[in-house]
């Protein structure tokens, strides 16, 4: 049985027969070629045609080291509905979990739920819709501080999630199970025992997030959920370390920081996009004296940032140039966004649109004053690979090597950020080279092949060609 590639693998006698096929299928992957034994009818890979192997001496341990690794990829909401952040790095990893690995995608989606139509032949999927009704909501918050979880976690574990991981996990046994966002407090007490490799994608030290929303929160009500989750995080964050086997996180600070404070092994994996894929925008149409927000308008942070944009910024902006425009684009957007938009002139909402990449290259520039919060700044990996130019403070550019002056534009009070968007607006070649230097850096610092690399090294212990 020729395959295009290298050398020879035979089925051997001490491996069962019901075992030799499926090491045949395993062993082709890696482009070898592979005699089964005499007693073994295979298919042949070019024609699809029986045929019966030589027999050849070869351990079975030597075939089983070719094939490729089982995973067991669990997310939350399905990463090829990628509209926040937390979809975009699970696509990503996924698409590079498949390059490696022999993958089973099991998810619990919450706010992207299957519609008719969608393709789910790669996934198992258990819907688990949020709760519209702002009661159940109040219910759930409260069940979950009592029972020490976060709110999404308590939700999860009410329908069942637990349950259905572990039984997951058994009937499909994998030799590596990776945890998505947010399946930690209670999924990783499940899937430890049934994981014979366990790795827990954190993405971030939440506690710093939580920290931060107990002082900036919009309202009382928030700041009082920020300490809760606190206390929570902390509990979490210790779990996490004590079973899992490799923890990723975003940035090196926090893998290092997290390694030196528990002991586990961690793996820096930034979050990337497939830039090549945002090529459709770069000749598309922008609005003229315009400028645009992106984010979930449901996060502190983003709220705080647009009721900047919108009082301070935008006036400064308008008594110098009238006709100026400001687009927020999100989904979910909380009362607090909309009437901030509503109050200021030349101010327009886009809320939960399809393609929300598409309204910010039409808006012309991405405006982030972000003032608090940590996260994955996918906002910024889009613009740059969509070609838009971005105007942020130090906070914002946090944790990303963009480079201040050539690559983004830096601004710290709202009078300078209003001269940097008018900056870009009144000179062409500065735009010109803002959106060059910041493509070419998301190119080499954040396309999914850096995330195919090291995923491939976490599954397999091995760097894939």
């Amino acid at each position: 049985m020729l395959a295009p590639g290298g050398g020879i693998i035979a089925g051997a006698p001490d491996i069962p027969v019901e075992d030799r096929c499926t090491l045949v299928h395993q062993c082709r992957t890696f482009r070898l070629v592979v005699v089964a034994p005499a007693d073994l009818p295979c298919l042949d890979d070019e024609s699809g045609e029986g045929h019966v192997g030589a027999r050849l001496s070869v351990t079975s341990e030597q075939c089983r080291t070719t094939r490729r690794p089982r995973v067991t990829f669990v997310t939350a909401d399905l990463p090829w509905q990628a509209a926040s952040g937390a979809s975009l790095r699970d696509l990503a990893v996924l698409r590079a979990l498949r390059k490696s690995a022999d993958v089973h995608l099991l998810a619990f989606p919450i706010w992207n739920i299957p519609q008719p139509g969608d393709d789910l032949r790669d996934a198992v999927v258990h819907p688990a819709p949020w709760p519209r009704g702002a009661l159940e909501r109040v219910r759930l918050r409260i069940a979950a501080t009592r029972r020490g979880r976060q709110v999404f976690q308590e939700h999860l574990a009410r329908h069942g999630a637990l349950e259905r991981l572990a039984d997951d996990l058994r009937r499909e046994p994998a030799d590596v199970v990776v945890l998505g966002h947010p399946l930690y407090d209670g999924f990783v007490e499940v899937a430890r025992p049934l994981a014979p490799r366990l790795i827990v994608d954190l993405w971030e030290l939440r506690v710093r997030g939580a920290l931060e929303r107990m002082r900036t929160g919009v309202d009382p009500g928030r700041r009082l959920r920020a300490a809760a989750d606190l206390l929570v995080l902390q509990r979490i964050e210790r779990g996490v370390a004590r079973l899992a086997d490799e923890v990723w996180l975003v940035e090196p600070r926090d893998a290092a920081r997290y390694a030196r404070r528990y002991g586990v092994a961690t793996r820096v994996l930034p979050t990337t996009i497939d830039v090549a894929s945002y090529a459709r925008h770069h000749t598309a149409r922008r609005e003229p004296e315009t400028f645009g927000f992106v984010g979930i308008l449901y996060y502190d942070p983003n709220i705080t940032a647009v009721t900047r944009l919108m009082s301070r910024i935008l006036p400064i902006v308008r008594r110098r140039r009238p006709d100026a425009r400001s687009v927020v684009i999100g989904r979910s957007p909380l009362d607090a966004v909309r009437a901030a938009v509503a109050a200021a002139p030349g101010a327009v909402l886009r809320a939960d649109v399809p393609d929300a990449v598409e309204e910010l290259v039409g808006a012309g520039m991405l405006v982030a004053p972000l003032d608090t919060g940590t996260g994955m700044r996918v906002k910024f990996l889009e613009a740059a690979a969509a070609r838009v130019p971005i105007v942020t403070n130090r906070r914002g550019l946090e944790g990303l090597t963009f480079v201040p002056g050539t690559e983004v534009l830096l601004a710290e009070s709202d009078g300078e950020f209003a001269d940097a968007i008018i900056r870009i607006w009144d000179d062409p070649s500065l735009r010109e080279c803002l959106v060059t230097a910041a493509h070419a850096r998301v190119v080499r610092d954040y396309d999914s092949s850096s995330t195919d690399r090291r995923v491939a090294e976490a599954v397999t212990g091995r760097i894939d060609a």
